[in-house]
């Protein structure tokens, strides 16, 4: 039997030499507890050492992804955790392909500088119960974002500077809650001034004092447009917060959260294929009737008569 072997060059021969197995034993014996017993498992497997540190390399990198696979998922876990003390949330979405490519678009001013199809309100940090009458009596009257200490509050605009009239529906979605603390919550809407405030039904089954009820444990509010004509704007004012008179505002929700969202879609839904509605987009554009940016987030606007403000709306 012969094995390879590490020894020192010779004439005739290579680095590498063949060894009998009658040549390793006799050394063995001769070096008795002095020998490197490394050296001998890399007499009979060439690299051995090579190869024992790239399987320990390896092995340590797979250590490394699943590590970095944990800090991630619990970091992930640790984000809603800390979520879940907080207003989450709100934020408004316009249908991109019924409504906004039609020329319909929503904006955080009256101006419309920036027009697009969504909006995000920012974050309430750290909120606690107020009452309805500590709330400021100009909430109507600001643009975008002005959340207050313990109160969302957000004003938005909706215009049609299409082509064509449409009919939209405006919904008020209650999107995830926890520790119950829709029980106390609290939707006020300013719709081009007029305001409703909604809340989920009393512990009785009847409405709370001065508020209209949810539509359904998940709808707050729907508000449907069937007319909005060429050139008409609406205005929507949001604001929530926890009511401290109401009932069921108690110390079990505290810390508690909900997350809502403001969905804007046509009423009518155009029944024509997605590679049909591309095509005819297409057509518009090449032909100059209706251009649709490549982009598709430039708001398009058709609008002959000027642009299309709060302002200078149609339904004054």
């Amino acid at each position: 039997m012969k094995i390879w072997t590490k020894g020192k060059k010779s004439a005739g021969n290579p680095k590498d030499q063949i060894v009998r197995i009658e040549e390793l034993e006799k050394i063995m014996a001769e070096q008795g507890d002095d020998l490197d017993t490394d050296a001998i498992v890399s007499m009979y497997m060439p690299g051995r050492r090579a190869k024992r540190l790239g399987a320990a390399l390896l092995r340590l990198d797979k250590m490394h992804f699943l590590l970095l696979l944990l800090v991630i998922a619990v970091a992930f876990l640790f984000i809603l955790a800390f979520m879940q003390e907080k207003m989450g949330n709100f934020t408004i979405n316009l249908n991109r392909l019924e409504l906004y490519r039609k020329g319909i678009a929503i904006s955080p001013t009256g101006e419309f500088e920036q027009p697009t199809a969504r909006l995000t309100v920012a974050t309430v940090q750290d909120a606690t119960n107020i009452s309805v009458y500590d709330l400021p009596e100009n909430l109507d009257d600001i643009d975008g974002d002005h959340n207050g200490r313990n109160y969302m509050a957000y004003t938005y605009y909706v215009r049609n500077a299409g082509k064509e009239d449409v009919n939209y529906i405006a919904s008020i979605v209650l999107d995830s809650v926890a520790k119950s603390a829709d029980e106390a919550v609290r939707v006020a809407v300013w719709r081009n001034g007029e305001r409703t405030i909604y809340a989920k039904r009393a512990a009785d089954g009847g409405d709370e004092e001065g508020c209209v009820s949810f539509l359904s444990n998940k709808v707050v509010c729907a508000y449907q447009e069937e007319n909005f004509l060429v050139g008409n704007v609406d205005k929507y004012t949001i604001v929530i917060w926890m009511e401290g008179d109401d009932p069921e505002c108690v110390d079990a929700i505290v810390g508690g959260s909900v997350q809502f969202s403001m969905p804007i879609d046509a009423v009518d839904d155009d029944d024509t294929g997605l590679l049909v509605k591309f095509i005819q987009d297409i057509k518009d554009t090449l032909t100059g009737d209706k251009p649709i940016s490549a982009a598709g987030n430039e708001a398009p606007s058709y609008y002959n008569s000027g642009d299309v403000t709060w302002e200078n709306r149609r339904n004054q």
